[in-house]
């Protein structure tokens, strides 16, 4: 039986990494060729020789950054034509495009009218959706990474509209995509919803989080940010430079807005999220950049990734495997057991589910929070003679 160690970087997708095999054993295990699981020599016919030594071989091994769902919520009201004009402009080269070269694998959804901006409607062209929109189709010209969702958002109305549609939009929603929701209104947020509560802010975070806890999180770990692009006056130091959630509320209103938007406002607070003078008309393209920047980074390393494949002739005892991680930082290595399955979860712990790794929850959340630090699989293997 001999060990095989495959190195992974945490941090970057696609590394080419070493695959070297010693004579230390890890985890014990006995030689049953019926628990010897991989690749190549799985389909070969002859037998397992657990005692054959390994070849060096190179492999390529990869970490995937997790899906991201990005809900632009845009107002349609009468005021909203030059606002609308711009996003039309912005989303497709200050915002998709930046995303899709980041590698992230992304989706955008857009619940507002769809149509003439002449109508304070919005038609998104390609090629983030499949239309030049000349002519302006009857349809969004949705694709695999766009979807329309065509609702009349009014002024005052937007938090009631989302969790109202939220049957007509949610199965473009993706298992394991961090979302972000981008609120682009000149006004905000009142009245109620139709149960009576107050459409605030907190009562839509607390109404979005029953709709999904897989997509949006829970009260202790909210798996959405919500950006607003309302009516603030621009920060006087730069006016083109959006409010981090740690500013605090702003109570300026910028001449063309109706509204400072203070529920908008609170939701970005809460979120972590970014704020945006609507009023700025001539180029949203810096908030654009600066949310598609917050949902790369938000993106973090996904906690199921595969196997290397193991080298010819050769299988891997996936019953015996162990993980090393090591911090960024040069902190000690420390070693992932290996658990049953979900049920059996505890820390530095993880699992196989058909054939590929999954982390326990705080090793997952370890994991993603130092993206700098590898990971090596350690694995015994066994060599197919014949």
């Amino acid at each position: 039986m001999r060990k095989i160690a495959a190195m992974l970087s945490a941090g970057v997708l696609g590394a080419v990494v070493g695959l070297n095999c010693n004579s230390d054993v890890l985890g014990g295990g006995g030689d049953n060729p019926n628990e010897d699981l991989g690749g190549n020599g799985s389909d070969m016919k002859g037998r397992i020789d657990s005692d054959a030594a390994c070849a060096s071989v190179r492999a390529a091994a990869t970490l995937q950054k997790s899906p991201v769902d990005v809900i632009f919520v845009i107002d349609n009201s009468g005021s909203m034509t030059a606002e609308i004009v711009e996003v039309e402009k912005r989303i497709n080269d200050s915002f998709a495009t930046i995303i899709k070269n980041s590698g992230v694998d992304y989706k955008i959804i857009v619940v507002s009218l769809h149509g003439d901006s002449a109508n304070q409607r919005i038609c998104v062209k390609s090629p983030l959706s499949s239309t030049t929109c000349n002519p302006i189709p009857a349809q969004p010209g949705n694709t695999t990474t766009f979807f329309q969702h065509s609702l009349d958002i009014r002024s005052k109305d937007s938090y009631q509209k989302i969790i109202a549609s939220y049957p007509n939009w949610s199965s473009q929603l993706r298992n394991g995509a961090y979302k972000t929701f981008v609120e682009i209104t000149d006004d905000d947020n009142e009245g109620n919803f139709p149960d009576g509560m107050a459409a605030s802010a907190n009562n839509f975070d607390t109404k979005l989080l029953a709709l999904s806890a897989t997509h949006f999180g829970t009260v202790a770990k909210r798996n959405y940010t919500f950006h607003a692009i309302v009516g603030v006056v621009a920060d006087p130091t730069d006016r083109l430079k959006p409010y981090p959630s740690t500013a605090a509320l702003v109570n300026t209103k910028c001449t063309s807005a109706v509204n400072i938007g203070t529920q908008h406002q609170n939701m970005a607070i809460k979120t972590g999220g970014l704020r945006y003078p609507i009023c700025n008309t001539d180029d949203y393209s810096p908030v654009f950049r600066a949310v598609a920047d917050s949902v790369i980074k938000g993106a973090t390393v996904a906690c199921d990734f595969d196997l290397p494949p193991p080298p010819p002739m050769q299988t891997f005892k996936l019953d015996t495997a162990q993980l090393e991680f090591t911090p960024s930082g040069g902190g000690a290595p420390r070693i992932f057991n290996q658990v049953a399955d979900q049920a059996s979860c505890k820390p530095d712990a993880f699992y196989f589910l058909n054939n590929r790794v999954q982390l326990c929850g705080t090793t997952c959340t370890d994991v993603q929070a130092d993206s700098g630090a590898k990971i090596e699989f350690l694995l015994e293997c066994n060599v197919i003679i014949g």
